[in-house]
């Protein structure tokens, strides 16, 4: 969650390679956020694909995709409200494509899952009845076919690209390539024999190391942001995200008992997803009033205006969820789950516990 904010924050530093100090923390900040959008894609899948009621066609259309489609076309009203009052021209605009262009950019997330979430009760009958053999079958047809070959044709020569193009007929890039993410967490979900979280934590590290580093050297030789290493699609952020999904379950799948404030931010994630392009779009507008420019121009203004964004979603979707009235329609929650996990009633309730 964390992670999509701050891509998101340094958009423009990233684009001013004279910056150094400011452009290096920006990567390095975006290089640790690579997995972020394939860990949501991988958690969705462990959670639902070992979830009985997916499989139920009736279960997915009374509540699984309400609850994204109601909010995704709550937060992209808002959207279109404020570009309509900041630049009627541009919201006209994205009104006029929605179907086929999400009016935030960080939404494509959302259009590729709403299809997975169609796929989910056939995936659910498939993957319970499938082996370990066909299990990593399924998954190396994705790594080589849609990641290897994405990878190569990123990196090589542009006369070799037409050479590493596979037809349209044998494209196995299912939903954009993200459906592997998905059938990816529930794979992973389901071993029991793991690496030590020593080596897991440092073929994370290494990889962070690569992408940042990788970064640098493509940008510097390019003369603009090359977003070749940091890619979802690319190998190196698989690993990256595969080794941080096995270490968070090699540290956790024995803990008893559940935290409060994980379990709020969990629960949180999805409107503060939804909400933080908004909140960088209007952002910008005041900080542009106070300080005369859009964005952060120095090393300290890019951290507290992360650290703002991040509070301000946080906050909101506190608040949101703690009115009856519209909660469902800006979380995707019932007030009843919200008061049980993510409003000022569970936070408040959380705390009198830990008091008492």
């Amino acid at each position: 969650m964390f992670g999509v904010i701050w891509l998101h924050v340094v958009v423009s530093p990233l684009q001013d390679l004279s910056n150094i100090p400011l452009w290096w923390t920006a990567n390095l900040g975006a290089a640790l956020s690579a997995p972020a959008v394939p860990l949501f894609f991988m958690i969705s899948g462990a959670l639902l694909l070992k979830d009985e009621r997916t499989s139920d066609l009736s279960f997915l259309f009374r509540c699984r995709l309400p609850k994204i489609m109601v909010p995704l076309c709550t937060w992209s009203s808002l959207i279109l409200v404020h570009l309509f009052l900041t630049d009627p021209a541009a919201g006209r605009e994205a009104f006029g494509r929605i179907l086929n262009n999400p009016v935030a950019v960080p939404y494509w997330f959302l259009y590729a899952l709403v299809p997975i979430y169609l796929l989910s009760p056939l995936l659910k009958r498939m993957t319970d009845h499938i082996g370990s053999s066909h299990w990593r079958y399924m998954m190396a047809l994705w790594i080589i076919c849609t990641l290897g070959l994405h990878t190569l044709r990123t990196f090589a020569p542009p006369e070799l690209e037409l050479t590493l193009t596979e037809h349209w007929t044998l494209n196995l890039n299912l939903v954009g390539g993200y459906l592997g993410y998905f059938l990816l967490g529930a794979y992973l979900d389901c071993l029991e024999e793991l690496p030590s979280p020593a080596l897991l934590a440092s073929a994370s590290s290494a990889l962070a190391a690569i992408i940042a580093l990788g970064t640098w050297w493509d940008s510097r030789t390019l003369g603009y942001y090359s977003t070749r290493f940091a890619d979802y699609l690319n190998l190196f952020t698989f690993a990256y995200a595969a080794s941080l999904f096995l270490l968070c379950k090699a540290l956790f799948q024995h803990r008893e008992g559940g935290d409060r404030q994980l379990s709020l931010l969990s629960a949180l994630s999805f409107p503060v997803y939804l909400m933080h392009p908004l909140v960088i779009g209007v952002g910008k507008l005041v900080w542009t009033q106070l300080f005369a420019h859009p964005t952060p121009t120095t090393l300290a203004e890019l951290l507290l205006f992360f650290l703002l964004a991040c509070l301000v979603c946080i906050l909101s979707g506190l608040l949101l969820a703690s009115i009856p009235v519209v909660c469902y329609l800006f979380t995707g929650q019932t007030y009843r789950q919200a008061c049980s996990l993510s409003n000022l009633q569970a936070l408040f309730r959380g705390k009198a516990k830990k008091t008492d």
